[in-house]
């Protein structure tokens, strides 16, 4: 059976700031979820447990979504995932599962959305897994975190998509980190040279894109990194000082 989770342990220090897990299946009730049509249900096959949310998606219905809403970041990576599947619409065998998913998250309450899946609904699933990790920095302390998951129908389908499981973790940013106003970076947005401002003289960089995916690492030279190889896009920087503090900043790459 299921578990309904949601705790904020919170420890603020000068630079502390309490991991965050949260996660629902939907076995009492539809807690942090916004269902603009997705609704809970018990009568059909749901990932984990007895409930989960459920859309059928049809030339009548062609859209849909449902909104977690929210917590206050602190500031840190946000580990997203949850249980998803699919099946045609049982009372005509000859329909089919034809649509996309989509997962956006959103850091201004809801006013703006940034896509971080889109997955092609083109066959029953018998369930799968999405999991996503957006990057410390691209989620500021205090912002008004969101998820929302949609769908909609293509060509013929009518089928349904069942959610379920959803967990999301942030973890907790250390005492020994750097504060932003401690470090800063100029200019931004980039061409080529970004300085570092306030560095150690033996200051590791990395560069990250908004995937986690690194793309750079080297020691600061007079507080300059050369990003002359970098495509354009936005990046985030983790400047690591002697101590091992470290701090993350976005930037931008013309």
């Amino acid at each position: 059976m299921k578990k309904v989770l949601c705790s904020l342990a919170v420890g603020f220090a000068a630079l502390s700031f309490g991991q965050i897990n949260k996660s629902q299946g939907f076995e009492v009730d539809n807690g942090d979820f916004a269902n603009a049509s997705f609704f809970r249900s018990k009568t059909t096959p749901v990932c984990e447990g007895s409930y989960g949310l459920i859309r059928n998606f049809w030339s009548g219905g062609k859209t849909g979504s449902t909104t977690f809403s929210s917590f206050s970041s602190n500031g840190q990576s946000i580990d997203v995932s949850f249980k998803y599947r699919t099946y045609n619409f049982p009372a005509q065998s000859n329909n089919v599962v034809d649509g996309t998913m989509f997962v956006e998250y959103s850091i201004d309450g809801g006013t703006t959305y940034t896509n971080i899946g889109t997955i092609a609904l083109n066959q029953i699933i018998t369930c799968a897994n999405f999991s996503y990790t957006i990057p410390a920095g691209e989620v500021p302390q205090n912002a008004a975190f969101k998820l929302r998951v949609s769908g909609q129908q293509l060509n013929s389908g009518d089928f349904y998509l069942i959610l379920d499981d959803f967990k999301f973790s942030q973890g907790t940013l250390a005492t020994s980190d750097i504060k932003k106003s401690d470090v800063t970076i100029y200019p931004n947005p980039v061409k080529d040279i970004l300085y570092v401002n306030n560095a150690d003289a033996k200051t590791l960089v990395k560069i990250t894109d908004l995937s986690g995916r690194q793309i750079k690492e080297t020691q600061l030279l007079d507080n300059r990194v050369n990003l002359t190889e970098l495509k354009s896009g936005t990046y985030i920087i983790t400047i690591i000082d002697k101590n091992g503090k470290s701090t993350n900043q976005k930037f931008v790459k013309k």
